[in-house]
This record gives structure tokens, sequence and C-alpha cells, in this order.
């Protein structure tokens, strides 16, 4: 498992972490999570409910943050608190599953600046 995810309480026992396309395609045909199209691509029906709402941008309002961000209609303030409480409902969630997929991604911001993931 990925040291980065034990740091944030991720101890999960069938962790596929920097899992392979083919991998990932295989299993999603394996358990019936989508099927493939006449061209191989996967397809995955998400139900009603898919994408970001624009309203639910939450920012944690704490020291770091409190001063450095615009809070607004779109900059939401979240108590730590209640992200401790859903972070906590998170792990307890992930527990429970059988296996989990973790593919680390990074964002360019510009062209010479990179957000990282874990």
């Amino acid at each position: 498992m990925h040291n980065s995810l034990k740091n944030l309480g991720i101890t999960h026992n069938n962790i596929h972490f920097q899992a392979s396309p083919e991998t990932l395609q295989s299993v999603i045909l394996e358990k019936g999570m989508g099927r493939e199209s006449s061209t191989g691509v996967i397809c995955i029906d998400t139900g009603e409910f898919t994408g970001r709402s624009p309203n639910d941008r939450f920012i944690v309002r704490d020291e770091i943050t409190k001063d450095k961000v615009w809070w607004g209609d779109i900059n939401l303030a979240f108590e730590p608190a209640k992200f401790d409480a859903l972070y906590l409902k998170l792990i307890t969630y992930l527990k429970k599953k059988n296996f989990m997929f973790v593919i680390v991604m990074r964002v360019r911001i510009s062209i010479t600046e990179w957000v990282f993931g874990l």
C-alpha cells in the first residue's frame, strides 16, 4: 500500500494502486460494473445524479484558509469538526468495501506549475 494512503488513515487490505487501464477495464467487465462498446470503450451508466454540483464547494475554514479564501456563494465555509465527522464516515465506508482502486493524478494549473495528488 502507498504510504500516503496510510498517512490519510486508509488501510484497506485490497487496494489496487496505479492499476493500468487494461486492468481497470478487465475488472469493470468482470464485475458487471459497465459494458464495452463496439469500439472497445468502457460505458458506465452513472445514474441520474452525476457530476459535481456547483453549489457543493466546501472548504474547511481554519487558521490556514480563513484569510486566504474568497468566502461567499461559491467558496462555502465548512467547519473543521464537520470535516472530521465526514472524513471518519468516509474511512468507515471504505473499510467495508471488498476492493479499492487508487489512481494518483496531477493537474496543471499553469504552463510551469503542477498540483500533485498523493
